[in-house]
């Protein structure tokens, strides 16, 4: 076998391998579709992050408070985050709930990204988590820190 053959052998075989791992990925990931809040994340969780006044898991600020009439604001600059925000897709919206996906790059791996207000307290809950593994290398605080530098 000459040189450009093992060469092109040796492309195809990880380009397949690299296919196989994508698709696995997305086979094994889990697809939900929240209305809702999600529940907390698990005390030991390394592959979550939410920020609320009840739960501040792998996060350093303090909740976010809206005040009443600054609702729509609040909406509008959380919508103008996701729009700025890349490989983010909003699943699932309300007057006062948004759930998005956001992809990693390369590997593809998605993590669930919500956000909801409550109008008669004003508490803002935002929650990041990964679908597929044990940890998230840092980017679901990561993400609810760019999140809350944004709006609050």
């Amino acid at each position: 076998m000459s040189l450009m053959q093992r060469v092109w052998t040796g492309l195809v075989i990880v380009v397949v391998v690299f296919l196989a791992a994508r698709v696995t990925i997305t086979l094994l990931s889990p697809h939900p579709v929240y209305v809702d809040d999600p529940a907390p994340c698990a005390s030991v969780s390394e592959n979550c992050a939410r920020l609320s006044i009840d739960d501040a898991h792998r996060m350093d600020e303090s909740p976010l408070i809206v005040a009443a009439g600054a609702e729509d604001a609040f909406w509008s600059t959380v919508d103008d985050w996701a729009d700025n925000t890349s490989r983010l897709t909003l699943l699932h919206e309300t007057q006062d709930f948004r759930h998005y996906a956001a992809a990693t790059p390369v590997w593809g791996f998605v993590d669930d990204v919500t956000i909801s207000l409550d109008r008669v307290t004003g508490e803002v809950v935002m929650h990041s988590e990964s679908r597929l593994g044990l940890s998230d290398l840092g980017v679901n605080p990561e993400r609810l820190d760019g999140l809350y530098a944004y709006v609050a």
